[in-house]
């Protein structure tokens, strides 16, 4: 599993291609599913997207910004 920060610069890099549309959005999910993240959502502001951090379940936002929202009080996984 790739670090946070590894995680964060690739799906950035995802993004900036689904913005200049040389990827679409099965692109994308198809991306994530190479670090074994679950896509979620993708906007032009935004890239949700879930994973496992050890055995915990995390969603990651990451924002066109830069800034990124971590959140790992799941109930929908338990």
């Amino acid at each position: 599993m790739k670090t946070q920060v590894e995680i964060k610069t690739f799906t950035q890099i995802v993004h900036q291609y689904y913005l200049d549309k040389t990827f679409d959005k099965s692109d994308v999910e198809e991306w994530l599913n190479e670090l074994n993240c679950e896509f979620v959502e993708i906007t032009k502001h935004k890239v949700v997207f879930s994973y496992f951090d050890d055995w915990y379940p995390t969603r990651m936002t990451v924002y066109k910004s830069g800034r990124i929202k971590i959140e790992t009080d799941l109930d929908e996984f338990s």
